[in-house]
């Protein structure tokens, strides 16, 4: 169907005023409505859509009250062509009307858009969704938006044809979206659906809840063409919310003439856009007004990003080169991270030369954007004097901040110029707080350290997220956080996962082995290192690794989806390299080059299974439990010591120690009626995560 756009109508004051003039002054003559033309619609007929031939357009209101219309995308007014006859359409066209009376004001301007295929295409259909991006003359740039058309068809169990049904047609902002992906011939795309009035539409497509605002991802150096797809499904698997996604193919005609295969832009990820809302991140929404405590503490979504937005990350296409980091000190050793210490590499030994280089002089360079807003929180309370010298700044319109500890934080939600002055510093005095909290001395305390301030599950699985599928751009890049109202710090949603599974030939990207996060300094993985110095926050991590391990990542879960979409793509990913040959070729960042599509999710799939065994033997092996003699039950384990209770307790206590009621597991037990076993192995001073078992 296509998109019905909203027609403003009176008020329900209005109609309660109307009504009670109407009853004082029965036989007074009404006067003319202020909105009584808003009440009348152009109707289009046909309806805006796909179409093979010419089509001639007839316009009509109610009451045949005169039209004005328009075809080049501007606002239809006073002196636009009267509609008088048919209009004919013969190419590619985004048609503007209103219902202009004699005697009251216009009404909302509508609009319909035509899309016309050259013969080449008539017979096009694919086995996903399919669509259509026009942007009637004008070239989708990166530094604005500009207006354009979106049109979706799925055919759903059916093939989806160009010539079918439309599920959506409508008008849309559109730029060009990313940073180093700029670099790409195949372009993505940030989209907003708006009106005929140019206000915010939002909508309904493959199920997904209605919003305005969307991403069109274009898979490049990813040659699977999947790598978010499977990221964010993993992740919303684990219980948060991520960008729901689509895979399609598109045509972008930026020329205003008819759909031709020369439009066709391969298969894309449509998909969610992080944003605030009930069905994205469902955090309250902060108004102007909310400058107090307890509305002036939620909600905000801010992230870590790239500083210099810029410039763009590595080479674009050509020879694949990797690199290893080499920075003195880095990798770091597991410190308070719960892994055996043979999984880490020996930190690297850099001999430093006087030179001058680019990167030094990037190392040097001073962010000086800090802002300040008087408080009720004293300075030494917000993270002691370098703070209290940020007071003495003027407010400023920055889209970003600095703490005291880590790198800069950018503003999401609100946007930069929407969030107040002094929701900008109160968020700044919080975070300030949460590092004061989380390195003070007493961080362990539960009222007073870092559980005060962040919350633990989201933390431990944006860590095992990103380092089960080794996101090199992870903890650094397009890191989300969110707080809502009288809420803690979430480390989520995740987005941008393109560098993950093996594709990365930097950062040890291409190397299943090893951990990403000793590779990054404390500013790039922020607050990590002191949260693994809580041995209970290490041991709530091995203990969701280990429960993950037996559905999420689970190893043969993942595979059999990557094949779900694997075969959903062996028609699409043929026309993908037909329009970008670039199978067999390295494309910056690769590091694996395959030769065909196969080979390429062949990588992929190698890579998750290598990733998955070699994480789970960096963990003490969860005891397994089984009958002996008698029928008595044993505990087994391949290393280390096994300690269990009966009553369901844990066996480890808080700080690491074995608790008072534990038991050492040496031969057999004979399980009382009712007893809940729990049990768990130590190796070293290292527990696994917890065998439970209950009659």
């Amino acid at each position: 169907m296509n998109l019905a756009w909203p027609q403003r109508g009176k008020s329900v004051f209005g109609c309660v005023l109307v009504a009670l003039l109407s009853l004082l002054a029965p036989l007074q003559a009404k006067e003319p409505k202020a909105d009584a033309a808003k009440q009348l619609a152009v109707t289009f007929l046909p309806a805006g859509g796909v179409y093979r031939t010419n089509v001639l357009v007839k316009l009509s209101s109610a009451g045949d009250a005169p039209i004005r219309f328009t075809l080049d995308g501007s606002d239809p007014h006073a002196a636009s062509p009267l509609y008088s006859a048919p209009l004919l359409v013969t190419n590619t066209m985004l048609v503007r009307a209103g219902v202009f009376p004699k005697a009251a004001p216009p009404s909302a301007t509508v609009a319909a858009v035509y899309t016309l295929l050259d013969d080449e295409l008539a017979s096009f259909s694919s086995n996903i969704p399919l669509i259509i991006v026009n942007s009637f003359g004008t070239n989708i740039i990166h530094e604005r938006k500009i207006e354009g058309a979106m049109q979706i068809a799925d055919g759903g169990r059916d093939r989806t044809k160009l010539t079918g049904a439309t599920d959506f047609s409508g008008r849309c902002l559109i730029n060009l979206r990313g940073r180093a992906s700029l670099r790409y011939p195949k372009s993505s795309f940030t989209v907003k659906w708006i009106d005929g009035e140019g206000d915010p539409a939002p909508a309904s497509v493959f199920g997904m809840p209605a919003d305005a605002d969307w991403v069109l991802y274009a898979p490049y150096p990813d040659k699977t063409l999947i790598r978010d797809v499977v990221a964010y499904e993993m992740h919303a698997a684990m219980g948060h919310w991520a960008p729901r996604t689509r895979l399609v193919e598109v045509f972008v005609n930026p020329t205003g003439t008819k759909l031709s295969r020369q439009h066709y832009a391969g298969v894309y990820v449509f998909e969610e856009r992080v944003k605030r809302g009930k069905d994205r991140v469902d955090i309250a929404k902060l108004k102007p007004d909310d400058d107090r405590e307890p509305r002036i503490t939620g909600g905000y979504i801010f992230k870590k990003d790239h500083i210099d937005t810029a410039g763009f990350a590595m080479g674009g296409e050509g020879t694949v080169s990797t690199y290893q980091n080499t920075r003195a000190g880095y990798p770091t050793g597991p410190g308070g991270f719960p892994a055996d210490p043979q999984g880490f590499q020996p930190a690297a030994k850099v001999t430093r030369s006087n030179s001058s280089s680019s990167s030094s002089r990037r190392a040097s360079r001073i962010i000086t954007n800090h802002f300040g807003y008087a408080f009720t929180v004293s300075p030494e309370a917000a993270g002691g004097t370098a703070f209290r010298d940020d007071y003495e700044t003027s407010i400023k319109e920055e889209e970003s901040f600095k703490t005291t500890r880590t790198n800069e934080f950018f503003f999401v939600e609100p946007e930069p110029d929407e969030i107040t002055a002094a929701q900008k510093s109160w968020l700044k005095v919080h975070l300030n707080q949460v590092e004061a909290a989380l390195y003070g001395d007493d961080f362990r305390d539960p009222a007073t350290g870092w559980r005060a301030f962040l919350d633990a599950d989201s933390f431990i699985d944006y860590h095992l997220i990103t380092e089960a599928t080794k996101n090199v751009d992870g903890f650094r890049f397009s890191v989300f956080f969110s707080k809502d109202r009288g809420g803690k710090i979430k480390a989520d949603p995740i987005w941008d996962w393109n560098l993950s599974f093996g594709n990365a030939n930097g950062k040890q990207g291409w190397m299943p082995e090893y951990w990403l996060w000793p590779q990054l300094d404390n500013k790039e993985c922020t607050w990590y290192r002191r949260l693994f110095d809580d041995p209970d926050f290490g041991q709530r991590y091995v203990d969701r690794w280990a429960r993950l391990r037996t559905n999420v990542f689970a190893t043969a879960k993942i595979l059999a989806r990557i094949d779900e979409l694997t075969a959903l793509l062996q028609e699409s990913q043929q026309r993908n390299f037909e329009k970008w040959p670039i199978l067999g070729r390295p494309i910056n960042p690769n590091y694996f080059v395959g030769t065909s599509y196969e080979q390429e999710i062949g990588f992929l799939k190698t890579f998750i299974q290598t990733r998955l065994d070699w994480m789970e033997k960096q963990f003490p092996p969860v005891p397994a439990l089984g009958e002996a003699a008698g029928g008595n039950l044993r505990l087994a384990a391949p290393t280390g010591e096994i300690y269990f209770t009966l009553d369901g307790t844990d066996p480890r206590a808080t700080g690491g120690a074995v608790a008072a009621g534990a038991r050492l597991f040496t031969t057999s037990l004979t399980r009382p009626a009712g007893a809940k076993v729990k049990a768990r192995t130590k190796q070293d001073e290292r527990w696994s995560g917890p065998l439970v078992s209950v009659p």
